[in-house]
């Protein structure tokens, strides 16, 4: 072989070395910029209660509504609303507390997860990464890979709290920052449910979001298919709507 070949060769096998391994192993590059808040509608495709019960007991909750209202504004709030055989329920997050409203049956709850991380819900429900999501985990590197024939890198997330040993295993897209499939770990360590974030649209320049989601529990059967409409980011939610 002529030595100019083999240089020719060599740098060829270099730059595809390169490329191959270009995925950033820093999971703050994967959150998601440019989001102040969004709304969407949360419609149910798809629910089997028996199999969603096998993930746990409050799994299938929002799938008893056929349709709910979201509302998200940094950092970590959310407010979410649904009517059920004509009774209204408003149900609202704001950092770790918790409240519920159900007007009709005087029912006004209100909870502090402020010590149970894993009950807080965040932007990690609908498949991205946020900076407040990062205060109260910590995300190791664990490899490379595919969803679907997307590249991902994939990340072990954990909490920062050490009493809760439950943790989540994401696989990120890079070119989207979505979250693609989700795997929940209890903390024993088994395997509860797997989440399938689909159908993946940019819905503002440098903003996507999966608009399907889809819940698999242990044994690999789909639970319930939820699909999210009427996106619409950074529209100014005031701060009031996150307050009973």
């Amino acid at each position: 072989m002529r030595r100019g070949t083999a240089l020719v060769l060599t740098a060829a096998l270099a730059l595809a070395g390169g490329s191959a391994s270009a995925l950033e192993t820093n999971i703050r590059a994967y959150v998601c910029q440019k989001l102040d808040d969004f709304t969407a509608t949360i419609k149910v495709v798809s629910v089997n209660q028996r199999e969603l019960a096998k993930i746990n007991k409050d799994a299938g909750l929002i799938y008893k509504f056929k349709e709910v209202r979201l509302s998200y504004k940094e950092p970590n709030k959310v407010r979410m609303e649904g009517s059920l055989e004509g009774t209204r329920a408003v149900y609202i997050i704001n950092g770790a507390t918790q409240y519920v409203s159900i007007p009709k049956i005087r029912l006004n709850t209100r909870r502090d997860y402020e010590d149970e991380p894993g009950k807080r819900k965040s932007l990690m429900d609908v498949g991205l990464v946020s900076d407040y999501y990062l205060t109260y985990t910590d995300a190791k590197f664990l490899r490379e890979g595919t969803v679907d024939g997307t590249p991902v890198a994939v990340f072990e997330m954990r909490f920062k709290d050490k009493d809760n040993t439950s943790r989540q295993v994401v696989y990120i897209d890079p070119k989207t920052r979505v979250v693609r499939k989700r795997e929940a770990y209890s903390q024993e360590g088994k395997l509860q449910a797997i989440y399938w974030y689909k159908d993946v649209q940019e819905v503002r320049p440098g903003i996507w979001f999966p608009t399907r989601i889809e819940v698999q529990n242990v044994d690999r059967v789909i639970a319930g298919v939820t699909e999210y409409t009427d996106i619409k980011v950074n529209v100014g939610l005031p701060d009031g709507i996150f307050k009973l």
